[in-house]
C-alpha cells in the first residue's frame, strides 16, 4: 500500500496495483478534492482498506443495494467513509492499510461505464454521512512519488472493446501516478485527469509543488482553472458531444496509475471499434480542449 493524500494528521493509501481518481466523477466532493475514488485491477473484486483505524460501522444502506463501512482512525474529530463495499468486517474489528474488508460492488450510484470501486472521504464522526461535508484532502504524498512524463505518447490502439466502453492503451509506458493523455503547457507535460467532457471538469497533476507565473498563465489561458492545490489544478469544462474519428462519444475516462483511456460511448453497447484499431492522440485531445 502506498499513502497517496493527507488530512487533518490522517493519512489515505491506495494499493500498488491499482489505479485511483480524485476527480473522474460527478459527485460533490469530487469536484472539491475531497474525496478519492480507489480503483482495483479491472475484474477484481476483493476490497482493501485504504486506512488504519477501527470500525465504527459497517452495513447496507437503507432502500438501496449499497453499503457503508465507517472507521475511526484515532485523530480526534475525524473518520472515513468508505462507500461500495459489502462489508466482511464488524464494528469493533482494527483495520490496517491494506487489510481485506469486503468485496466491491456495483452501486445503484454508478453510470453505465462506470468500473468498480470504493468511494473514500475524511470525515466529522458527528456528520459522517451526508454527500457534502468531507475535509479537503492534501495529495501531497501522491505528488512526492509521481514520475514525470518524459515524453507525451502519439496515439493509442484499441485493446479491449466491452459494451460499458473500449481501452486503449497508449504507444509509450504510463508512469506511476500519471494518466496517459498528457497536455503540455511551458515545455512541461501534466496528467490529465477526469471523465470529459461528459462530468463537465477535470484536472492536471504535476510533480513540481509549484509552478512558474508563465506556465500558470499558459494553462489559464486555455482551460478554466478554479482552483490550485500544490501540483493539483482543477478546471470546469462545458459539458458538449464528444466525436473520435468521426463517431459520437460520450466522453473519455482517465485515471491515475490506468494505463487505458476510456472510451465511453453515447449509449450502452454502441461501440464501432475493433481490437487493434489505431486512435491518434489528436483525435482524443479533441474531448478535453
Amino acid at each position: 500500500m502506498m499513502p497517496i493524500a493527507e488530512c487533518r494528521g490522517v493519512v489515505l493509501y491506495s494499493a500498488e496495483d491499482g489505479f485511483l481518481s480524485f476527480t473522474n466523477s460527478p459527485y460533490y466532493g469530487h469536484r472539491h478534492l475531497s474525496s478519492v475514488d480507489l480503483y482495483k485491477v479491472r475484474g477484481v473484486e476483493a476490497a482493501r482498506s485504504p486506512i488504519e483505524g477501527t470500525v465504527l460501522e459497517a452495513r447496507k444502506l437503507r432502500l438501496m443495494n449499497d453499503y457503508i463501512i465507517v472507521v475511526a482512525t484515532g485523530v480526534i474529530g475525524t473518520c472515513v467513509k468508505i462507500l461500495h463495499v459489502e462489508p466482511e468486517v464488524e464494528v469493533g474489528d482494527h483495520l490496517a492499510p491494506g487489510d481485506v474488508m469486503g468485496r466491491l460492488v456495483w452501486s445503484p450510484f454508478f453510470n453505465f461505464w462506470t468500473d468498480r470501486h470504493m468511494h473514500v472521504e475524511v470525515r466529522s464522526p458527528e456528520d459522517r454521512l451526508r454527500a457534502k461535508g468531507g475535509y479537503a484532502l492534501d495529495p501531497k504524498p501522491l505528488i512526492e512519488k509521481s514520475k514525470m512524463i518524459a515524453e507525451a505518447p502519439t496515439s493509442f490502439r484499441v485493446g479491449q472493446v466491452l459494451d460499458r466502453y473500449t481501452l486503449l492503451r497508449a504507444s509509450s509506458p504510463t508512469p506511476l501516478f500519471a494518466t496517459p493523455l498528457p497536455l503540455e503547457f511551458g515545455g512541461i507535460l501534466f496528467s490529465t485527469e477526469g471523465g470529459l467532457p461528459h462530468y463537465g471538469h477535470g484536472a492536471l497533476w504535476s510533480g513540481c509543488k509549484e509552478l512558474c507565473a508563465s506556465t500558470l498563465e499558459l494553462i489559464k489561458g486555455s482551460l478554466s482553472v478554479d482552483f490550485i492545490e500544490g501540483g493539483y489544478i482543477h478546471f470546469v469544462r462545458p459539458e458538449k458531444q464528444a466525436a473520435v474519428n468521426g463517431q459520437e462519444y460520450r466522453g473519455i475516462g482517465l485515471y491515475l496509475s490506468d494505463p487505458h483511456v476510456k472510451l465511453i460511448p453515447r449509449r450502452l453497447g454502441r461501440m464501432s471499434l475493433e481490437v487493434g484499431d489505431e486512435i491518434s492522440r489528436d483525435a482524443l485531445l479533441s474531448c478535453i480542449m
